[in-house]
């Protein structure tokens, strides 16, 4: 009896802690936390994250907080470690090339990032899906051009390569602030696609280039890189710095003689003033003296 009538009591107690912990959960701002992934040419494996909120309706950077990044698939949950925000609110996780990575049973990798709030911002997470995309750059031969030809493959759900077709890809050379575009192509139903290289481009002094070729934010790959060193390009050709002093000795004589003459006439005047300025403050001073004679 005791028992039923304490009944009505709980049910009221857990209705008002239910309300209390929602009460406070609503003060709390939900933060937005964005990533992608993108293979880099060397392997790497990078993961962007930016975390943010709208506060007072302004758009505020979270910084310092630490985002915690695991891979996932249908039986395990591997913590692959974490990153800390910068000022602007980003960070950057990358992966080696080579460390293992629990894939799912149609090869994606699934990478779930998390934060775990504070006092202010409430727990928030994100899932990145993708799948590990392969390219390989290679050089036909050929007569009157230079081709540039990548090949796209990518994993089946039994781990064997195959040919990914009608995928863009961006061709680049790298250059001293960056990369420069020269070509955009689809690979072919062999996973191939060729973008022909500017002979008029050149390398370094001994006519190496890099040579990048992407696969930019693929909805299934995210963003992919390769690079590989070209050493027929046309060699960079540094041209001797020309002196451009006034006492330069190969600049034509009329031009010495003109700049000397004119030196000359502006030092005279120069002096000239001087002088006159000394002498008109000696005959003022004997002016002044003789005048203080005679009174």
């Amino acid at each position: 009896m005791r028992l039923k009538k304490s009944y009505p009591v709980i049910i009221i107690l857990a209705l008002i802690t239910g309300f209390i912990q929602t009460a406070f959960a609503g003060d709390l701002v939900s933060p937005r936390l964005d990533g992608t992934y993108e293979k880099m040419p060397d392997g790497t494996k990078r993961i962007s994250l930016s975390l943010s909120a709208s506060v007072d309706d302004k758009r505020v950077y979270i910084e310092n907080a630490s985002l915690q990044v695991s891979a996932v698939n249908e039986t395990e949950k591997t913590l692959l470690g974490s990153a800390v925000t910068s000022i602007k609110g980003k960070a950057f996780f990358e992966i080696s090339p080579g460390k293992s990575i629990p894939e799912d049973k149609e090869g994606y990798y699934t990478f779930v990032i998390r934060y775990d709030g504070n006092q202010k911002f409430n727990i928030t997470s994100k899932a990145i899906r993708v799948k590990e995309l392969f390219m390989e750059i290679s050089f036909p031969k050929s007569d009157s051009t230079i081709n540039v030809q990548v090949s796209v493959s990518a994993k089946n759900d039994k781990g064997v390569k195959e040919t990914v077709k009608d995928i863009p890809v961006e061709f680049y050379v790298k250059r001293l602030f960056g990369l420069f575009k020269f070509g955009s192509e689809k690979t072919d139903a062999s996973g191939l696609c060729t973008a022909e290289f500017p002979k008029s481009l050149p390398g370094d002094t001994t006519g190496k280039a890099i040579i990048v070729a992407k696969v930019l934010d693929n909805e299934f790959y995210g963003t992919v890189g390769a690079s590989v060193d070209f050493k027929k390009a046309t060699p960079l050709i540094l041209e001797p710095k020309q002196k451009r002093g006034l006492g330069d000795t190969d600049a034509p004589l009329w031009m010495v003689y003109t700049l000397l003459v004119l030196l000359t006439g502006v030092w005279f005047h120069v002096i000239y003033v001087i002088g006159l300025v000394i002498r008109i403050n000696i005959k003022g001073k004997k002016a002044l003296k003789k005048a203080i004679i005679t009174e």
